[in-house]
Protein backbone atom coordinates (compact mmCIF):
# COMPACT_ATOMS: atom_id res chain seq x y z
CA UNK A 1 0.00 0.00 0.00
CA UNK A 2 1.15 3.23 -0.76
CA UNK A 3 1.71 6.58 1.80
CA UNK A 4 -0.63 9.27 0.88
CA UNK A 5 0.57 12.55 -0.49
CA UNK A 6 0.78 16.06 1.11
CA UNK A 7 2.48 18.19 -1.14
CA UNK A 8 -1.16 18.11 -3.32
CA UNK A 9 -2.97 18.76 0.04
CA UNK A 10 -2.35 22.58 -0.08
CA UNK A 11 0.29 25.72 0.33
CA UNK A 12 2.97 25.61 2.60
CA UNK A 13 3.14 28.38 5.44
CA UNK A 14 6.04 30.08 3.28
CA UNK A 15 4.05 30.42 0.40
CA UNK A 16 1.50 31.64 1.75
CA UNK A 17 3.38 34.38 3.60
CA UNK A 18 5.21 34.98 0.03
CA UNK A 19 1.60 35.52 -2.02
CA UNK A 20 -0.12 37.54 0.97
CA UNK A 21 3.10 39.77 0.87
CA UNK A 22 3.14 40.24 -3.17
CA UNK A 23 -1.18 40.98 -1.77
CA UNK A 24 -0.10 43.46 0.12
CA UNK A 25 2.55 45.29 -2.23
CA UNK A 26 0.00 45.18 -5.07
CA UNK A 27 -2.87 46.36 -2.58
CA UNK A 28 -0.45 49.55 -1.81
CA UNK A 29 0.23 50.08 -5.20
CA UNK A 30 -3.06 50.07 -6.45
CA UNK A 31 -4.21 52.55 -3.07
CA UNK A 32 -1.40 54.86 -3.87
CA UNK A 33 -2.05 54.94 -7.66
CA UNK A 34 -5.51 55.05 -6.79
CA UNK A 35 -4.78 58.21 -4.52
CA UNK A 36 -2.86 59.77 -6.51
CA UNK A 37 -5.08 59.91 -9.49
CA UNK A 38 -8.14 60.96 -7.00
CA UNK A 39 -5.75 63.68 -5.78
CA UNK A 40 -4.75 64.41 -9.42
CA UNK A 41 -8.27 64.64 -10.31
CA UNK A 42 -9.25 66.93 -7.77
CA UNK A 43 -6.75 69.56 -8.40
CA UNK A 44 -7.04 69.14 -12.04
CA UNK A 45 -11.17 70.24 -11.35
CA UNK A 46 -10.20 73.10 -8.89
CA UNK A 47 -7.88 73.63 -12.02
CA UNK A 48 -11.11 74.01 -14.25
CA UNK A 49 -13.31 75.38 -11.81
CA UNK A 50 -10.41 78.65 -11.41
CA UNK A 51 -10.35 79.15 -14.60
CA UNK A 52 -14.47 78.89 -15.10
CA UNK A 53 -13.94 81.66 -12.44
CA UNK A 54 -11.57 83.56 -14.69
CA UNK A 55 -13.68 84.07 -17.32
CA UNK A 56 -16.69 85.02 -15.08
CA UNK A 57 -14.55 87.87 -13.32
CA UNK A 58 -13.19 88.87 -17.08
CA UNK A 59 -17.18 88.90 -18.25
CA UNK A 60 -17.96 91.08 -15.04
CA UNK A 61 -15.16 93.79 -15.68
CA UNK A 62 -15.64 93.86 -19.20
CA UNK A 63 -19.31 94.61 -19.37
CA UNK A 64 -18.68 97.16 -16.44
CA UNK A 65 -15.35 99.22 -18.67
CA UNK A 66 -17.81 99.08 -21.50
CA UNK A 67 -20.36 101.07 -19.96
CA UNK A 68 -17.49 103.65 -18.41
CA UNK A 69 -18.48 107.18 -19.10
CA UNK A 70 -21.96 106.66 -20.49
CA UNK A 71 -23.41 110.13 -21.28
CA UNK A 72 -19.46 111.93 -20.25
CA UNK A 73 -16.82 110.23 -21.84
CA UNK A 74 -13.92 111.05 -19.71
CA UNK A 75 -14.75 113.77 -18.57
CA UNK A 76 -13.50 114.82 -14.77
CA UNK A 77 -16.84 114.82 -12.60
CA UNK A 78 -16.52 116.96 -9.26
CA UNK A 79 -17.99 114.91 -6.27
CA UNK A 80 -16.70 117.14 -3.47
CA UNK A 81 -14.75 120.02 -2.90
CA UNK A 82 -11.34 119.19 -3.85
CA UNK A 83 -11.83 115.85 -4.58
CA UNK A 84 -12.76 115.24 -8.57
CA UNK A 85 -13.17 111.96 -10.49
CA UNK A 86 -12.66 110.45 -13.98
CA UNK A 87 -15.63 108.35 -15.24
CA UNK A 88 -12.43 105.60 -15.11
CA UNK A 89 -9.65 105.61 -12.58
CA UNK A 90 -6.96 102.75 -12.04
CA UNK A 91 -4.96 102.93 -8.79
CA UNK A 92 -1.53 101.68 -8.53
CA UNK A 93 -1.73 101.40 -5.19
CA UNK A 94 -4.52 101.17 -3.75
CA UNK A 95 -3.37 101.00 0.06
CA UNK A 96 -2.31 104.53 -0.03
CA UNK A 97 -6.15 105.40 -1.46
CA UNK A 98 -8.72 106.04 1.89
CA UNK A 99 -11.46 105.15 -0.33
CA UNK A 100 -10.10 101.55 -1.16
CA UNK A 101 -9.66 101.07 2.57
CA UNK A 102 -11.69 103.48 4.54
CA UNK A 103 -13.97 100.41 5.44
CA UNK A 104 -11.04 98.81 7.96
CA UNK A 105 -11.00 95.90 6.31
CA UNK A 106 -8.56 96.18 3.72
CA UNK A 107 -5.71 93.54 3.65
CA UNK A 108 -2.57 94.64 1.33
CA UNK A 109 -1.56 91.85 -0.84
CA UNK A 110 2.44 90.38 -0.10
CA UNK A 111 5.23 91.61 -2.04
CA UNK A 112 5.26 90.06 -5.24
CA UNK A 113 1.14 89.66 -5.50
CA UNK A 114 0.25 93.37 -5.89
CA UNK A 115 -2.84 94.16 -7.82
CA UNK A 116 -4.21 97.98 -9.05
CA UNK A 117 -7.05 98.89 -8.18
CA UNK A 118 -10.46 100.41 -10.43
CA UNK A 119 -13.32 102.64 -10.20
CA UNK A 120 -15.50 103.70 -12.94
CA UNK A 121 -18.82 105.86 -13.00
CA UNK A 122 -21.61 106.13 -16.01
CA UNK A 123 -24.88 107.56 -16.54
CA UNK A 124 -27.59 105.09 -17.95
CA UNK A 125 -28.96 106.55 -21.22
CA UNK A 126 -32.02 105.79 -20.86
CA UNK A 127 -31.72 108.44 -17.94
CA UNK A 128 -30.65 111.01 -19.97
CA UNK A 129 -31.96 114.37 -20.33
CA UNK A 130 -31.54 118.60 -21.06
CA UNK A 131 -31.73 121.04 -18.96
CA UNK A 132 -33.38 124.04 -20.64
CA UNK A 133 -32.01 127.27 -20.01
CA UNK A 134 -34.09 130.06 -18.12
CA UNK A 135 -31.61 132.85 -18.87
CA UNK A 136 -27.72 133.73 -18.15
CA UNK A 137 -26.44 132.31 -14.81
CA UNK A 138 -29.43 130.76 -14.08
CA UNK A 139 -29.27 127.42 -15.76
CA UNK A 140 -28.60 125.30 -12.60
CA UNK A 141 -27.81 126.08 -9.04
CA UNK A 142 -28.13 124.28 -5.76
CA UNK A 143 -30.81 124.14 -3.23
CA UNK A 144 -28.13 125.52 -1.00
CA UNK A 145 -28.54 128.46 -2.82
CA UNK A 146 -32.94 128.26 -3.12
CA UNK A 147 -32.99 128.26 -6.41
CA UNK A 148 -34.14 125.09 -8.47
CA UNK A 149 -33.24 123.50 -11.93
CA UNK A 150 -35.17 123.80 -15.12
CA UNK A 151 -35.08 121.34 -17.75
CA UNK A 152 -36.81 119.64 -20.50
CA UNK A 153 -38.84 116.47 -19.11
CA UNK A 154 -38.72 112.86 -20.47
CA UNK A 155 -40.62 110.35 -18.99
CA UNK A 156 -38.02 108.09 -18.92
CA UNK A 157 -36.00 110.44 -17.34
CA UNK A 158 -38.44 111.16 -14.64
CA UNK A 159 -38.50 107.80 -13.48
CA UNK A 160 -34.97 107.47 -13.52
CA UNK A 161 -33.86 110.41 -11.61
CA UNK A 162 -36.96 110.64 -9.37
CA UNK A 163 -35.88 109.37 -6.25
CA UNK A 164 -38.04 106.85 -4.95
CA UNK A 165 -38.60 106.17 -1.02
CA UNK A 166 -37.20 105.32 0.97
CA UNK A 167 -34.40 106.61 -0.38
CA UNK A 168 -34.87 110.36 -0.19
CA UNK A 169 -32.92 111.69 -3.09
CA UNK A 170 -31.12 110.21 -6.79
CA UNK A 171 -27.39 110.36 -7.11
CA UNK A 172 -26.99 111.88 -10.61
CA UNK A 173 -24.56 114.03 -12.48
CA UNK A 174 -25.01 117.24 -15.02
CA UNK A 175 -22.82 117.24 -17.62
CA UNK A 176 -21.65 120.11 -20.03
CA UNK A 177 -19.29 119.09 -23.31
CA UNK A 178 -16.92 121.42 -24.24
CA UNK A 179 -17.22 125.14 -25.48
CA UNK A 180 -15.28 126.99 -28.62
CA UNK A 181 -14.67 130.44 -28.74
CA UNK A 182 -16.62 131.33 -31.66
CA UNK A 183 -13.98 133.89 -33.09
CA UNK A 184 -11.28 131.42 -32.75
CA UNK A 185 -12.80 127.79 -33.01
CA UNK A 186 -9.23 125.73 -31.95
CA UNK A 187 -9.25 127.55 -28.44
CA UNK A 188 -11.79 126.15 -25.81
CA UNK A 189 -13.06 128.55 -23.61
CA UNK A 190 -14.51 125.89 -21.39
CA UNK A 191 -13.39 122.41 -20.60
CA UNK A 192 -15.74 119.50 -20.51
CA UNK A 193 -17.27 119.55 -17.07
CA UNK A 194 -19.61 117.15 -15.16
CA UNK A 195 -20.90 117.69 -11.14
CA UNK A 196 -22.17 115.52 -9.35
CA UNK A 197 -25.65 116.21 -7.55
CA UNK A 198 -28.34 114.77 -5.54
CA UNK A 199 -31.79 114.90 -6.97
CA UNK A 200 -33.85 115.25 -4.30
CA UNK A 201 -37.12 116.20 -6.68
CA UNK A 202 -38.88 115.86 -10.09
CA UNK A 203 -41.91 118.24 -10.85
CA UNK A 204 -43.46 116.62 -14.02
CA UNK A 205 -45.98 119.06 -13.97
CA UNK A 206 -43.85 122.57 -13.93
CA UNK A 207 -40.97 120.19 -15.36
CA UNK A 208 -38.58 121.26 -12.80
CA UNK A 209 -35.66 119.21 -11.22
CA UNK A 210 -34.45 120.38 -7.48
CA UNK A 211 -31.01 119.36 -7.09
CA UNK A 212 -28.60 119.65 -4.56
CA UNK A 213 -25.00 120.52 -5.34
CA UNK A 214 -22.06 117.53 -4.94
CA UNK A 215 -22.19 113.84 -4.11
CA UNK A 216 -23.72 114.46 -0.93
CA UNK A 217 -25.52 117.26 -1.25
CA UNK A 218 -23.34 119.46 1.36
CA UNK A 219 -22.42 122.21 -2.45
CA UNK A 220 -19.85 123.01 -3.97
CA UNK A 221 -17.76 125.59 -3.03
CA UNK A 222 -14.56 126.14 -5.68
CA UNK A 223 -14.35 124.30 -8.76
CA UNK A 224 -15.91 124.58 -11.85
CA UNK A 225 -18.97 123.36 -10.35
CA UNK A 226 -18.87 126.07 -7.49
CA UNK A 227 -22.32 128.44 -6.94
CA UNK A 228 -24.55 129.37 -9.69
CA UNK A 229 -22.51 133.01 -9.99
CA UNK A 230 -20.30 130.74 -12.32
CA UNK A 231 -20.53 131.64 -15.61
CA UNK A 232 -20.04 127.98 -16.62
CA UNK A 233 -23.86 127.17 -15.67
CA UNK A 234 -25.00 130.28 -18.46
CA UNK A 235 -23.70 127.81 -20.95
CA UNK A 236 -26.54 125.54 -23.23
CA UNK A 237 -25.85 122.00 -24.06
CA UNK A 238 -26.17 120.59 -20.00
CA UNK A 239 -27.71 117.36 -19.60
CA UNK A 240 -28.16 114.90 -16.56
CA UNK A 241 -27.70 111.78 -15.94
CA UNK A 242 -28.33 109.08 -13.00
CA UNK A 243 -24.90 108.25 -11.74
CA UNK A 244 -23.95 104.52 -11.30
CA UNK A 245 -20.80 102.97 -10.69
CA UNK A 246 -18.53 100.31 -9.58
CA UNK A 247 -14.83 99.85 -8.16
CA UNK A 248 -12.79 96.81 -7.87
CA UNK A 249 -10.25 95.93 -5.22
CA UNK A 250 -8.43 92.50 -4.18
CA UNK A 251 -8.03 91.95 -0.68
CA UNK A 252 -6.08 89.74 1.47
CA UNK A 253 -8.32 89.70 4.45
CA UNK A 254 -7.53 86.44 6.38
CA UNK A 255 -4.34 85.81 4.34
CA UNK A 256 -6.50 84.53 0.98
CA UNK A 257 -7.26 86.58 -2.01
CA UNK A 258 -10.54 88.19 -2.91
CA UNK A 259 -12.02 90.18 -5.34
CA UNK A 260 -14.16 92.47 -4.42
CA UNK A 261 -16.61 95.05 -5.46
CA UNK A 262 -18.32 98.29 -4.18
CA UNK A 263 -21.54 99.69 -6.02
CA UNK A 264 -21.96 103.08 -6.04
CA UNK A 265 -23.60 104.36 -3.24
CA UNK A 266 -22.99 101.12 -0.88
CA UNK A 267 -21.00 100.97 1.90
CA UNK A 268 -20.40 97.49 1.89
CA UNK A 269 -17.70 95.90 -0.33
CA UNK A 270 -19.19 92.44 -1.71
CA UNK A 271 -17.42 89.16 -2.95
CA UNK A 272 -16.70 88.97 -7.25
CA UNK A 273 -14.57 86.49 -6.92
CA UNK A 274 -12.60 83.78 -4.27
CA UNK A 275 -10.34 82.75 -7.32
CA UNK A 276 -8.89 86.24 -8.49
CA UNK A 277 -5.25 86.12 -6.85
CA UNK A 278 -3.98 89.73 -8.97
CA UNK A 279 -5.54 92.36 -11.22
CA UNK A 280 -3.28 94.19 -12.86
CA UNK A 281 -4.31 97.10 -15.48
CA UNK A 282 -2.78 98.97 -18.52
CA UNK A 283 -3.91 102.17 -19.83
CA UNK A 284 -3.32 102.86 -23.80
CA UNK A 285 -3.41 106.92 -24.36
CA UNK A 286 -4.39 108.33 -27.59
CA UNK A 287 -2.14 111.06 -29.87
CA UNK A 288 -5.29 113.66 -30.84
CA UNK A 289 -3.23 115.39 -33.31
CA UNK A 290 -2.53 111.73 -34.70
CA UNK A 291 -5.20 109.80 -33.88
CA UNK A 292 -4.12 106.61 -36.03
CA UNK A 293 -0.70 106.62 -34.54
CA UNK A 294 0.26 103.94 -32.11
CA UNK A 295 -1.12 103.87 -28.51
CA UNK A 296 1.02 104.94 -25.46
CA UNK A 297 1.09 102.40 -23.02
CA UNK A 298 1.21 103.27 -19.26
CA UNK A 299 2.72 101.54 -17.44
CA UNK A 300 5.63 99.75 -20.10
CA UNK A 301 9.01 98.48 -20.89
CA UNK A 302 9.06 98.81 -24.69
CA UNK A 303 9.99 100.42 -26.50
CA UNK A 304 10.36 103.11 -23.86
CA UNK A 305 9.73 102.38 -19.68
CA UNK A 306 6.71 104.10 -18.88
CA UNK A 307 5.50 104.33 -14.99
CA UNK A 308 1.85 103.70 -14.02
CA UNK A 309 -0.54 106.50 -14.94
CA UNK A 310 -0.90 107.90 -12.30
CA UNK A 311 2.53 107.98 -10.87
CA UNK A 312 3.64 109.99 -13.31
CA UNK A 313 5.32 113.45 -12.60
CA UNK A 314 5.61 117.03 -13.65
CA UNK A 315 9.89 116.28 -14.46
CA UNK A 316 8.28 113.00 -16.60
CA UNK A 317 5.84 115.14 -18.28
CA UNK A 318 8.27 117.75 -19.66
CA UNK A 319 9.21 118.34 -23.05
CA UNK A 320 10.66 114.33 -24.66
CA UNK A 321 9.37 112.74 -21.25
CA UNK A 322 8.46 109.57 -20.52
CA UNK A 323 4.72 111.01 -19.54
CA UNK A 324 5.32 113.92 -21.90
CA UNK A 325 2.41 115.83 -23.05
CA UNK A 326 3.65 117.40 -26.00
CA UNK A 327 2.22 116.18 -28.41
CA UNK A 328 -1.83 117.15 -26.95
CA UNK A 329 -3.92 119.35 -28.56
CA UNK A 330 -4.34 123.08 -26.88
CA UNK A 331 -6.69 122.69 -24.26
CA UNK A 332 -7.75 124.11 -21.06
CA UNK A 333 -4.55 124.49 -18.83
CA UNK A 334 -5.13 125.40 -15.35
CA UNK A 335 -2.83 128.37 -14.00
CA UNK A 336 -0.02 126.12 -11.86
CA UNK A 337 1.23 122.30 -13.67
CA UNK A 338 1.39 119.84 -11.07
CA UNK A 339 1.79 116.36 -11.19
CA UNK A 340 -1.91 115.56 -10.96
CA UNK A 341 -2.63 118.15 -13.67
CA UNK A 342 -0.35 116.37 -15.91
CA UNK A 343 -2.10 113.32 -14.88
CA UNK A 344 -5.55 114.02 -15.75
CA UNK A 345 -4.39 115.47 -18.90
CA UNK A 346 -3.20 112.08 -19.87
CA UNK A 347 -6.62 109.76 -18.19
CA UNK A 348 -8.70 112.42 -20.62
CA UNK A 349 -7.17 110.45 -23.56
CA UNK A 350 -7.43 106.90 -22.20
CA UNK A 351 -8.80 104.83 -24.89
CA UNK A 352 -8.01 101.26 -24.51
CA UNK A 353 -7.32 98.82 -21.35
CA UNK A 354 -5.31 95.58 -21.26
CA UNK A 355 -6.90 93.73 -17.88
CA UNK A 356 -4.82 90.71 -16.06
CA UNK A 357 -6.34 88.26 -14.01
CA UNK A 358 -4.25 85.96 -11.97
CA UNK A 359 -6.61 83.11 -11.22
CA UNK A 360 -5.54 80.04 -8.53
CA UNK A 361 -7.18 77.53 -7.04
CA UNK A 362 -8.48 77.72 -3.67
CA UNK A 363 -6.48 74.36 -2.25
CA UNK A 364 -2.94 73.84 -1.69
CA UNK A 365 -1.67 70.66 -3.00
CA UNK A 366 1.23 70.28 -0.68
CA UNK A 367 3.23 67.77 -2.59
CA UNK A 368 3.38 70.30 -5.43
CA UNK A 369 5.47 72.60 -3.54
CA UNK A 370 8.62 73.51 -4.75
CA UNK A 371 10.56 76.59 -2.92
CA UNK A 372 12.10 79.00 -5.24
CA UNK A 373 10.97 77.12 -8.11
CA UNK A 374 8.37 78.68 -10.47
CA UNK A 375 5.84 77.24 -13.43
CA UNK A 376 6.14 77.67 -16.87
CA UNK A 377 4.27 80.61 -16.97
CA UNK A 378 6.44 82.28 -14.09
CA UNK A 379 4.30 81.88 -11.20
CA UNK A 380 6.10 80.49 -7.79
CA UNK A 381 5.60 76.84 -7.37
CA UNK A 382 4.12 76.79 -3.61
CA UNK A 383 1.06 74.34 -4.32
CA UNK A 384 -1.61 76.12 -6.07
CA UNK A 385 -2.39 75.92 -9.83
CA UNK A 386 -2.63 79.36 -11.57
CA UNK A 387 -3.61 80.52 -14.69
CA UNK A 388 -3.49 84.19 -16.28
CA UNK A 389 -6.28 85.60 -18.26
CA UNK A 390 -5.16 88.98 -20.28
CA UNK A 391 -7.96 90.68 -22.25
CA UNK A 392 -8.28 94.18 -23.89
CA UNK A 393 -11.63 96.69 -23.35
CA UNK A 394 -12.27 99.93 -25.25
CA UNK A 395 -14.77 102.25 -23.27
CA UNK A 396 -17.83 102.45 -25.67
CA UNK A 397 -18.01 106.16 -25.06
CA UNK A 398 -14.17 107.47 -24.46
CA UNK A 399 -13.87 107.39 -28.43
CA UNK A 400 -17.40 109.13 -29.00
CA UNK A 401 -18.09 110.99 -25.84
CA UNK A 402 -14.64 111.71 -24.66
CA UNK A 403 -11.88 114.44 -25.29
CA UNK A 404 -11.62 114.50 -29.13
CA UNK A 405 -8.95 115.95 -31.92
CA UNK A 406 -10.22 119.69 -32.35
CA UNK A 407 -12.08 119.94 -35.69
CA UNK A 408 -10.23 121.99 -38.08
CA UNK A 409 -10.71 126.24 -38.55
CA UNK A 410 -13.50 127.42 -40.67
CA UNK A 411 -12.58 128.48 -44.01
CA UNK A 412 -11.58 132.25 -43.87
CA UNK A 413 -11.25 132.39 -40.10
CA UNK A 414 -7.19 133.17 -40.63
CA UNK A 415 -6.81 130.63 -38.18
Amino acid sequence: MKRPSFRSAGFTLLEVMIAAALGVIVLGVGLAVGAQLQRRALFEEQTMMAQTAGRAAQDNLTATLWRAGTGMGNTPISFFDNDVRYALQVFSDPGSVPFFTDDGKYIPPPPGKESDALRIYWGPSVSSTFLANTGPGKLVSATADANETNYQLTEEAEETLKPVPPLATTSAVFVNAIQYNEKNPTVPTQPPVACAVQVTNVDSGSNRLIAEMGASGTGLLNGVCKSRSNGVWALPGWIALRLEGMAYRVNWKDGFPTLEGLTHGSDTWRVISRDVEQLRVRQAVVDLLNPIAEYRWFPAEVPVMRPALDACTVAQGSAGGICSAEFFTPEYVPGAMTDEVVRDRLRARVRVLEVTLVVRTRRLDRDAVDVGAVDEDGHDRDGYKRRSVTFQVAPRNFGMAGLQPLPPPPTGSGT
